[in-house]
């Protein structure tokens, strides 16, 4: 098996638009082991919010020692399970907060997959990314389009409108209160992303789309037919009319 297979297969994505994102974060990493010189397998990793694991996994995969941490106990206690049930001694994970998470160590590459749409305070975050991270090291960003067919469909939903506080004023309940947690928080343009980015000096070094214009069709996420056609119409289709972003920044 290639390590891309096996990149792939310690991943519980299946859909077609998380498989894409796995296979830019993996061609990140290449091109990161290029940059720094070193193999694949010896770079030092920092995963900023691991969730349940899609992403540490895979990576750990290629031997890289990787370094992670989410706010959610719930989340970090999954990943633990996994780590002991499968016997993985590459991987450290941690309750913190990604604004505040300090461990004194520099990495290679800093991944942070669907994070910055979920805190109030996104340059707080960036900052403190960038104290774990030195000159040539990489900053691998995802995120949805605050503007793109997903986002927009959403906004259609029960659980947003019941967080519209305009319609809340309407029915006289009080605010609804931005907090970091599961809630999106930002809605960014990709050039808000970049100004962000850029204002800590990080440098654009590679672009990519997730899916596009299908996905707001009802149940379209649940169909690969439909999934392996919308990751394909998105690279094809300007960025605006994208889904999700994929970003990989250097530090200059």
């Amino acid at each position: 098996m290639s390590a891309l297979h096996r990149f792939l297969a310690d991943s519980n994505y299946s859909a077609p638009v998380d498989i894409k994102k796995l296979k830019f974060i993996y061609s990140a990493l290449e091109a990161a082991a290029v940059s720094r010189g070193k193999g694949i397998g010896d770079l030092r990793i920092l995963e900023v919010a691991c969730g349940d694991g899609g992403i540490t996994f895979p990576v750990a995969s290629l031997g890289c020692a990787i370094r992670t941490f989410d706010i959610d106990r719930n989340a970090v206690e999954s990943v633990r399970d996994r780590i002991a049930r499968e016997a993985v001694d590459n991987i450290e994970v941690s309750v913190d907060d990604g604004k505040s998470f300090d461990d004194g160590k520099i990495y290679d590459v800093v991944i942070a997959s669907e994070v910055f749409e979920h805190v109030t305070d996104p340059s707080r975050l960036a900052a403190n990314i960038i104290r774990r991270m030195l000159k040539g090291s990489y900053l691998v960003v995802t995120t949805p389009n605050g503007y793109g067919p997903w986002e927009m469909k959403n906004r259609l939903s029960r659980d947003y409108l019941s967080r519209w506080n305009a319609l809340r004023r309407f029915l006289g309940k009080p605010p609804f209160v931005k907090k970091d947690g599961p809630y999106h928080c930002q809605f960014y343009t990709r050039k808000a992303l970049l100004r962000l980015m850029t204002s800590f000096s990080l440098e654009l070094r590679d672009f990519g789309k997730s899916d596009s214009l299908i996905v707001a069709l009802p149940y379209a996420r649940k169909s690969r037919f439909l999934g392996r056609m919308d990751v394909k119409l998105a690279d094809i289709l300007p960025h605006w009319c994208a889904s999700g972003w994929y970003f990989v920044f250097e530090l200059i």
